[in-house]
């Protein structure tokens, strides 16, 4: 090998041992300043960190901290996003405190906050279930949530009473944003619709979803309630025999909602036919439900059949409470059946059921009804020292008995009585009494309780009228009676 060849390698590996060694220099200096920055960098995060804390703890327990933070942290800026969501992490069991700091920050900087921080916060305010802050941000800072977030929103307003509010939020995210909204949404509106008694709102909206949303179970109930709230309950059974032949099951809530509705028009071979089904699909009927089919038979005159029901319903195993009783015991004696009545009556106190106003009510009025006046007052009485006080219903109760079977007189003390006491005198009460005294020829007293009657407003019933006319007809002899009664009449 020549020379001139050994020092061209010679130069060739000093050149590479030079620039390996440099290559290796560099290297670690690019290691030493990456590893200098992420040192760095994980110190700023946990600075972070531990001042959302140290903050997070003065807006809980200090009062006034708006006035001392910036002092107490002159070089710390607040209006770093990364801080503000470390802050909201750290408070979403009450998210308020965050918001009160967003408040804070918008007054005290020229700050201007990022589209996730907003969002973050609004999604807080949403799980907190804080609607009318949530609105009051979206109205302050006027951006415009993701999609998501406003379904969400629209669910809350619903859910709130925000109906109206829900309502344009929804049509929004129709027709400015473009979105189809999901399910959840539509019934949402829906619902909140229902519960606001906006039956125009509902079937406005549902037409327009009906093109492009999904029907689901929750929809099917919506759509049948909304029929029975509307009076139409024989197309919401049409409806729950369409949705039943398709294997779906609407739930417990449809088929009691349907018999009420039934139960309340009178139609009792429907409500029957739905009770069969709701128990064919393994639902129950709760007590609830065989509450609103005796109140019903019972309503239309149907009685004897509501005592079917009642006894079957605990042949069953179901324990009536107090309010079936006393509905059951008012149909028995309406119906005329006062020992039955007067069974049950026993049967809810050995059960344990102190019977309330209204059950001493009925049972007050089937005695004035058979004529056991002395019977009604110890039952009146024993009703006040249970503790129940006298009302405009009991004093009613007592009076009209009382006129009914001639003792009018006695009627009247309980009319004055009730001064006494403060308790409130209704035109039931008025009518009742001037009633009375008709039927047993005092027209001095009727007219003077009639006049007291128009003085204060109250309207008089036609019965009221018709016992006047006939007081009128058979004081014809004496002119200053007949004088009188032709004057109120004929100003009447």
């Amino acid at each position: 090998m020549s020379r001139g060849q050994s020092c061209l390698i010679t130069l060739v590996r000093n050149r590479t041992r030079q620039n390996h060694h440099s290559s290796n220099a560099q290297i670690r200096s690019l290691t030493l300043v990456e590893s200098s920055l992420d040192s760095e960098s994980k110190s700023d995060e946990l600075h972070k960190t531990e001042m959302a804390k140290t903050v997070s703890t003065i807006i809980r327990e200090r009062r006034r901290w708006q006035q001392t933070l910036l002092s107490d942290f002159p070089s710390f800026d607040f209006a770093d996003p990364l801080f503000f969501r470390e802050l909201l992490s750290l408070q979403n069991n009450n998210v308020m405190f965050s918001l009160w700091f967003f408040r804070w920050l918008c007054s005290s900087f020229d700050y201007k906050p990022d589209y996730v921080s907003l969002n973050l916060l609004f999604s807080g305010l949403l799980d907190a279930k804080a609607v009318k802050a949530a609105k009051s941000f979206l109205d302050s800072t006027g951006f415009n949530p993701e999609v998501t977030l406003l379904e969400r929103y629209v669910k809350c307003l619903c859910e709130d009473g925000l109906v109206d509010e829900g309502i344009k939020v929804y049509y929004t995210l129709l027709k400015e944003m473009g979105t189809n909204p999901e399910v959840e949404t539509c019934n949402s509106v829906l619902l909140g619709c229902l519960k606001a008694r906006k039956l125009d709102r509902f079937w406005e909206l549902h037409q327009g979803m009906a093109e492009d949303s999904e029907v689901d179970v929750v929809r099917i109930q919506c759509l049948i309630q909304a029929f029975c709230d509307g009076g139409e309950v024989s197309q919401g059974y049409e409806l729950l025999k369409k949705v039943l032949k398709q294997g779906i099951d609407p739930g417990h809530a449809v088929y009691a909602q349907l018999i009420s509705g039934f139960c309340k028009i009178g139609n009792y071979a429907c409500m029957s036919e739905i009770l069969h089904t709701m128990i064919a699909w393994n639902h129950l009927p709760s007590v609830y439900t065989y509450h609103e089919v005796i109140k019903g038979l019972c309503k239309n005159e149907k009685q004897q059949e509501a005592f079917y029901v009642f006894n079957n319903l605990k042949e069953r195993g179901y324990a009536p409470d107090r309010v079936i009783y006393t509905t059951m015991i008012h149909g028995l004696c309406e119906m005329g059946w006062f020992g039955s009545a007067r069974k049950l009556w026993f049967e809810m106190i050995e059960k344990g059921m102190r019977p309330n106003e209204f059950t001493y009510n009925v049972m007050i009025h089937a005695h004035l009804k058979r004529g056991e006046v002395v019977l009604a007052k110890e039952l009146y009485s024993k009703m006040v020292k249970s503790g129940y006080g006298e009302t405009t219903v009991s004093c009613n109760t007592m009076i009209t008995g009382l006129c009914s079977y001639g003792r009018a007189e006695q009627a009247f003390e309980v009319f004055k009585r009730m001064s006494g006491t403060g308790v409130a005198r209704d035109a039931i009460t008025y009518n009742a009494l001037v009633q009375g005294f008709c039927k047993e020829n005092k027209s001095e007293k009727g007219v003077n309780l009639f006049k007291e009657l128009k003085a204060l407003g109250l309207k008089p019933s036609d019965r009221t009228y018709d016992a006047l006319q006939k007081m009128r007809n058979l004081k014809m002899s004496d002119s200053v009676a007949a004088a009188s009664l032709n004057e109120i009449l004929e100003i009447a």
